[in-house]
This record gives C-alpha cells, sequence and structure tokens, in this order.
C-alpha cells in the first residue's frame, strides 16, 4: 500500500510539473540530491535520494518581499536504513519553504522548514517501536550555487545545490511513549530552471497597517500514555491580542485553558510518569496559562512560537517517580510551549492546528477554528466611527 502511496504522489508530482511548463509566464526549477546521513537516535547510517520541484516567489504578493523573495516546494523521497533491524526503507512527500538569508542572482543561503507524510517497509514482523505511517518534520540549510549570474543565459538555469537536514519521523504525538526517529543527513545535487521568460518584474512593497487584532480558537485531539489503552480526549481553548511589529512578525499575549482526560489515575505499566496521579478527578485533567507570542505571517498562513507558564495546574511532577528513577524535564509542572500554525480562510474566519511540548516533550496535537477581529485596535481609537447618523436636515432644526 505504501509503494502504492508513492508512486501516487510521483505521478501527481509529474503531471503537475507538466501544467505548469505549459504556462509561459510561470518560473519554477526541477531538483534532484544525493543523501548521505546518520540515524542520531538507534545509531547507524542512510543513503538515499530526493527529487521536487520548487516556485520561486517574485514579488505577486505583498509578504513575499518581507520573506526576500522566498521559494516553495514539493518532495518525494526515500532513505534505506541499516539500523535499527526492523527499518529497511523508508519514502516520504512533504512541501516546504526557502527563506532566502542571502539571495543574489549567482548565490542563495536559504533556511529550509518541511512538513509531510511517509512510510516504512520493516525487516520481520517487529512493527512495536514506530507505526508505519507516520509524519516527517524537516529543518534544513540549503546553498544553491548559478553556473551563471546573468539571469536568461542557458547557463543560468543550471544550480549546483548542497547542505543539510535535520528531520524527524513521528506518529502524530498521539502515544507519548512511542518511539519516534531523529536523522542529519547532508546532501548534493542539482537544479533547472526550463523556462526563464518572461522577466521577472518585482514592485515596491505596499505599506501594511499595523493594528491590534483579537483572535480566539478552539482545538481538540487525541492522547494515550500507552499503546494498550483507549484514547482519551484533549482539547485547548486560547484567547489573545496580537500587534503586528513589522510586515512579517507580530507579538501576542494569550490565555490558554487546557483539557487532557489521560490524567485519570490509571496506573500505567510502561509509562509510569503520571502514576502519581491515584485519582480521576476533573481538576487534574485541567490546565491554565499565560503565553507570550511570537508569529511570522506569510500571507494567509501564521506560524508562532508561543511560551507560557501555567497559573492552574495541578499536576507536579515528583523527583523520582514509583520505580526510584529520575523523573526528567520537570518544567511540565510550570513551563509550556506551543507550535501554532493558523491558515486563514477569510480575514476573520482560520483553520488552526498546536502542537503542545514541555521543551522537547510533546503532549498532544490538536486542530480546530478560531474567529479572528482583524481590526480591533481601530475600534478601539474611535468606537463611534462604524455608527452611522442621520443626516440633519437644516430645515426640522430651524426655529422660527
Amino acid at each position: 500500500m505504501i509503494n502504492r502511496l508513492l508512486l501516487a504522489l510521483t505521478l501527481l508530482g509529474f503531471f503537475g510539473v507538466q501544467s505548469l511548463n505549459a504556462q509561459q509566464n510561470t518560473i519554477f526549477r526541477a531538483k534532484a540530491e544525493g543523501h548521505y546521513g546518520w540515524n542520531l537516535g538507534d545509531g547507524g547510517n542512510l543513503v538515499g535520494g530526493e527529487v521536487g520541484m520548487e516556485l520561486p516567489l517574485l514579488g505577486n504578493h505583498n509578504w513575499e518581499y518581507a520573506y526576500n523573495f522566498p521559494s516553495v516546494g514539493f518532495a518525494i523521497g526515500g532513505k534505506h536504513f541499516d539500523k535499527p533491524e526492523y527499518l529497511r526503507f523508508a519514502g516520504d512527500a512533504k512541501v516546504y519553504f526557502h527563506y532566502p538569508v542571502i539571495h543574489k542572482n549567482g548565490f542563495a543561503l536559504n533556511l529550509k522548514w518541511g512538513n509531510g507524510m511517509g512510510g516504512f517497509v520493516s525487516k520481520g514482523d517487529s512493527l512495536n517501536p514506530i507505526v508505519p505511517v507516520f509524519g516527517v518534520w524537516n529543518l534544513g540549510v540549503n546553498m544553491d550555487f548559478a553556473l551563471s549570474k546573468h539571469y536568461g543565459r542557458p547557463l543560468a538555469q543550471w544550480r549546483i545545490c548542497l547542505g543539510g537536514n535535520l528531520d524527524a519521523y513521528h506518529n502524530g504525538h498521539i502515544t507519548r511513549k512511542a518511539h519516534n526517529m531523529y536523522y542529519g543527513d547532508v546532501f548534493l545535487g542539482a537544479k533547472y530552471t526550463p523556462n526563464v521568460w518572461p522577466l521577472p518584474i518585482k514592485y515596491p512593497a505596499k505599506r501594511v497597517k499595523h493594528i491590534l487584532a483579537l483572535e480566539a480558537y478552539g482545538v481538540a485531539g487525541v492522547n494515550q500514555l500507552e499503546r494498550d489503552e483507549k484514547y482519551f480526549l484533549n482539547a485547548n481553548i486560547c484567547a489573545g491580542a496580537y500587534m503586528p511589529i513589522t510586515n512579517d512578525y507580530r507579538l501576542g499575549l494569550s490565555t490558554d485553558a487546557f483539557y487532557n482526560g489521560a490524567y485519570n489515575g490509571d496506573q500505567r505499566t510502561s509509562n509510569v510518569r503520571y502514576n502519581f496521579i491515584d485519582e480521576n478527578r476533573f481538576r487534574n485533567k485541567l490546565r491554565g496559562g499565560v503565553a507570550l507570542a511570537n508569529e511570522l505571517r506569510m500571507d494567509r498562513v501564521v506560524v508562532g512560537v508561543h511560551t507560557g507558564f501555567y497559573f492552574y495546574s495541578k499536576i507536579k511532577i515528583p523527583k523520582y517517580d514509583e520505580n526510584g528513577k529520575k523523573n526528567d524535564n520537570r518544567i511540565e509542572s510550570y513551563l509550556y510551549t506551543k507550535l501554532v500554525t493558523r491558515f486563514y480562510i477569510t480575514p476573520k474566519l482560520f483553520f488552526v492546528t498546536d502542537l503542545k511540548t514541555h521543551l522537547l516533550h510533546v503532549e498532544c496535537f490538536n486542530a480546530g477554528f478560531g474567529w479572528a477581529m482583524p481590526d480591533f485596535g481601530s475600534r478601539i481609537k474611535n468606537p463611534f466611527e462604524r455608527i452611522s447618523f442621520k443626516k440633519e436636515d437644516k430645515e426640522e432644526l430651524r426655529i422660527d
């Protein structure tokens, strides 16, 4: 089934390239890379490759100026592992974003961030450590060297690319005791731009008004502390105020109400971290916090990191668990972080996902919807500006 999925994604990418090639005013790049890396958790090496397509963003939207004319891409890749013993081959498909720190005609230095899904082919029947279908998180650095810095010449259509990646294969963060995989790699490859016409014209960026916004959202998901138990509901209601500082960055202050049904007092056998909770009480499942939000905006997409502290939490991680083993990451009793991604369907309605963690320990993943008041700041400055009054009739006000 996984092989069929990867074949379908390959065909989809191929026909997507053909469709773009048919549009004379579309500029895109095709790429191919070879990878060599290391499994950071289980040890061992990996070899693999990746093919994909990139679409340079040349100023059609205002946010592209703020990010120095970035690129978005779609890639399909595969890797062969010599360790761990149960894993042979993994394939994935992902979308990614290139932010150019340096953007010259002959050279570009890009920071890379991507997400996707994949699957693996196992050796034997041991599938317990990870699940066959997984999500992919990708961070990396990419350097492009053009064979010519003169745009439009044949040599300028070719680029040599090299760099490195840090990737995580995860199970959707539903089971917290599941074994996720982390690996790093270096790569070398080439990019080709088949169409360089017409010459891109970059217009000046428009100034964006910086107005305080109010936003609120509700998200929910499921959670497990062990694989052999049922799924428990987790949810988060968040409301906050956000002030744009620049065209692409905004700062906010938010408050959170959390619910996690997994803290029900059950005594687990493998994940004993929370066995100090010995009663199924509603108050143990609730937490309240206040967070500082740092967010980046890219057109309809906002990605941010919220760092907060609990002003209400009955869960205080003890120094040692019931087996006498020292508990790590006890900061969970006080601090939390969230990786929040919003997509604005309209200026007021948005779809949102958040990944809640305590440092690098993931608690849960949620998704839902939210509502925004993007012009709240202008209403505060002039609260009566939206009220329309009837025009005065001079005859009606005349005194005889």
